[in-house]
């Protein structure tokens, strides 16, 4: 049996309570930011996050060099070859490079080249992308990696050795053994003497990067002083940022990302104009909660389950008919990932299960299915069961592709699998990611040592007691508190996301109505009462697993919910209601 969550308020700073309320936040907002960070330093760019406090790209190692590499290959007559990953930070780092090459610097269409990944061949430049490199008839002045590249060093090898150079931008972890010595030039804010914020996504380096490079075109003479500034590509910058779950904690990424949106919600570009027309998000301006759900979502299902270039044209089109077609294409990708998930998922759940005991501290579950699918399985099992997981999918070749979640705060997903590749050296064929999230690809053979390997590095990481799920609030709120008006108190803290997390709190109330909703009648409407009296409408979706499960809940019982407040408009009326995450029977 799944131990039951235990509920915990995130830690409270006195001092950065007081610091708010002497900046102008409300008492609730205040309480807010104390609960997400214990430091005073950078406090007004962390909750008023503007572009022009973001850390100097000087500060990004070997920024100039690259730009320099980059603003030769413009100046010159050969082919600019992007290679980027396939997921939204590769896309989102293609459509910043590309435009900035074309629509800012000049360059011809004809010679910029992109070459993105494939789900199924794996991460990283990988030997399919080197051999595609490697088949273009246009001479290459330059290779440039985005959101890839660090981990690459026999693929650049050969690059280098055919005379391609490349020029690396990335931001994962590096190697054990550091650079990858062939490339012409390494930026990624891991590597050894980097000052730059650790937490940028793929898309902000070469963002920065190239930023560097208008700097020094503008001292060659080839651009104007006054030529436009780059500070409106971060509308994608902020979808790509928030794709990839980097810190939001971070001043870097919430100004990127609150730039972004400002720039997104004036909707200029064909891609956001079609979104919007898809779906207008109840008339409210576009935030981080929607460009995950509802974009990334759609962008990365590309990958998972049809073309990956159909998201890289949506962010690209010329006009918005255009882009609408993508879009649709997009849209029906994502149907059918929500289709293949579903079954999936079912059998993680019965595998895990079968797993599961009271002292796992991981867990590593092999399937059949989708390999592009397995980052989303691992997400709901991990939170299912609390425990740092790995799903892996038969990619029927004498290889697992596997993709992990760290589901605990204090576990480093990347750390482990360099522990693990310590104990075999022959348990990896590629590895790649970050403390939250990585990837791998096994020898089928290597499952069970795999298995048992993830579940000592992860023990090794946490020690003698294994992990609880634990669901993290901001508390209880009194009843003068829910009302509408507090959402207005909320967004100002806007964006929401890894390490600064959408507002939760808890409470207990009685259930005075409750309905099953929904197609497949697994989601729960409900009417709560507070102790002193207040009514207040909840959603709990996916309440239960299956329609044909016993309504759990019926009315009189007294329950503690963990939820989210909204707002849900209806018949031209306005009203807060509860997002349950979480509900069980009051002891």
């Amino acid at each position: 049996m799944i131990k039951t969550p235990e509920i915990v308020q995130r830690p409270f700073s006195q001092e950065v309570h007081s610091a708010c309320i002497k900046l102008g936040l409300s008492d609730i907002q205040a309480r807010l930011v104390a609960q997400r960070t214990d430091t005073i330093e950078k406090l007004p760019e962390t909750v008023f996050p503007k572009l022009k406090h973001i850390q100097h790209p000087d500060a990004l190692k070997n920024s100039q060099q690259a730009a320099q590499l980059i603003a030769d290959a413009i100046q010159s007559d050969g082919a600019i070859v992007l290679a980027t990953d396939y997921d939204t930070d590769g896309v989102t780092s293609a459509w910043v490079a590309v435009t900035a090459l074309i629509d800012y610097f000049g360059v011809p269409k004809e010679r910029v080249i992109h070459v993105i990944g494939d789900r199924k061949t794996g991460y990283g430049i990988t030997d399919e992308v080197c051999e595609r490199i490697l088949a273009i008839e246009d001479p290459i002045s330059l290779v440039i990696s985005a959101d890839q590249g660090s981990s690459d060093e026999p693929r650049i090898q050969r690059l280098k050795q055919a005379g391609i150079d490349v020029c690396v931008t990335d931001h994962h972890q590096m190697p054990i053994e550091g650079v990858p010595v062939s490339a012409a030039c390494t930026v990624n804010p891991q590597q050894e003497g980097c000052e730059y914020d650790k937490t940028i996504a793929g898309c902000f380096v070469i963002f920065l990067v190239m930023t560097q490079v208008r700097q020094a075109l503008v001292q060659r003479g080839y651009l104007q002083p006054d030529s436009p500034s780059l500070k409106a590509l971060s509308m994608n910058v902020a979808l790509g940022t928030i794709a990839d779950s980097v810190s939001l904690k971070s001043p870097n990424n919430r100004a990127i990302v609150n730039a972004g949106l400002q720039f997104i919600n004036q909707f200029d570009q064909p891609s956001w104009r079609a979104m919007k027309a898809l779906n207008d998000n109840q008339g409210e301006p576009f935030n981080a909660e929607y460009l995950a759900f509802q974009v990334a979502t759609r962008i990365n299902a590309a990958s998972r389950v049809s073309d990956v270039t159909t998201a890289y044209h949506f962010l690209t089109a010329e006009t918005e008919n255009e882009a609408k077609g993508y879009l649709d294409q997009l849209d029906a990708d994502n149907q059918d990932r929500r289709s293949q998930q579903q079954q999936m998922l079912e059998d993680a759940q019965q595998k895990a299960g079968e797993l599961y005991h009271p002292q796992k501290y991981t867990l590593a579950v092999a399937l059949q299915g989708n390999a592009g699918i397995q980052g989303i399985i691992a997400t709901r099992i991990g939170e299912k069961f609390g425990l740092p997981t790995v799903i892996l999918t038969d990619l029927n070749d004498g290889y697992l592709a596997g993709s992990g979640r760290g589901i605990v705060s204090d576990v480093d997903l990347r750390e482990a699998f360099q522990w693990m590749s310590e104990q075999d050296d022959a348990l990896f064929r590629s590895m790649g990611g970050h403390k939250g999230a990585a990837g791998c690809m096994i020898p089928i053979e290597k499952y069970s040592v795999f298995a048992e390997l993830f579940e000592q590095a992860v023990q090794n990481q946490l020690g003698d007691k294994p992990p609880v799920p634990l669901l993290e609030t901001d508390g209880q709120l009194e009843d003068h508190l829910l009302v509408p008006e507090l959402i207005y108190h909320l967004n100002i803290l806007e964006p929401y996301g890894r390490e600064w997390p959408q507002p939760s709190f808890s409470g207990e109330f009685e259930i005075v109505q409750i309905k099953e909703v929904g197609q497949t009648k697994v989601h729960l409407s409900c009417r709560l009462r507070t102790d002193n009296g207040k009514t207040l409408q909840a959603i709990y979706f996916n309440a239960k697993q299956h329609e044909d499960d016993v309504m759990p809940f019926r009315p009189k019982d007294r329950v503690t919910c963990v939820y989210q407040p909204g707002l849900n408009h209806f018949g031209g009326r306005t009203q807060l209601q509860l997002r349950l995450q979480w509900m069980q029977k009051s002891v």
